[in-house]
């Protein structure tokens, strides 16, 4: 499975403190170039441009489509061309991504989508980190989630899990 990140979720992680989340999740994780140069952009988390100035073995960096897809005009450069390469991808591929204009059109496309809500709630409930200090850290910054979002996220990590395989 290719997973695809657009910047938001990088940016909202690395002001938390856990852009290494998605590498112990995924192993790997995709970006493109106009995602790259969204991340060391001046106006970018601190966290995020050092990250990049390094640039992880873990973090791929692959050229833009020379277009994107139709359906993504109304959106902006990185949330387009993050969709654009999660369609070419679409059978095997994961799209993190926030924006709400974004997701809408990354589910009517039919791709698989999770957010930085979603991925911080799998972490957990793989043991990877606490939730409820996680999710305090998250409130903290500009990302925002109604109480009730993150009530049925925090049901869903205290659920069994059902084993592999069934």
């Amino acid at each position: 499975m290719i997973v695809i990140s657009d910047n938001s979720v990088l940016s909202c992680l690395s002001e938390i403190g856990e852009l290494d989340l998605l590498q112990r999740l995924y192993g790997r994780v995709t970006i493109t170039e106009t995602i790259r140069r969204e991340a060391v952009h001046p106006s970018a988390p601190e966290a995020l441009r050092l990250l990049f100035l390094k640039m992880p073995d873990w973090i791929s960096v692959v050229p833009d489509e020379s277009s994107y897809l139709e359906e993504t005009g109304a959106l902006d450069a990185g949330e387009a061309s993050a969709i654009t390469l999660a369609w070419q991808y679409r059978d095997s591929s994961l799209l993190i991504l926030d924006e709400k204009r974004g997701r809408k059109v990354a589910s009517a496309l039919g791709l698989q989508i999770t957010g930085t809500a979603g991925f911080l709630t799998d972490a957990a409930a793989a043991g990877m980190v606490d939730f409820e200090d996680v999710f305090l850290r998250l409130s903290k910054t500009a990302f925002r989630l109604s109480a009730q979002v993150v009530e049925t996220l925090r049901q869903s990590v205290n659920q069994p899990h059902p084993p592999a395989g069934s």
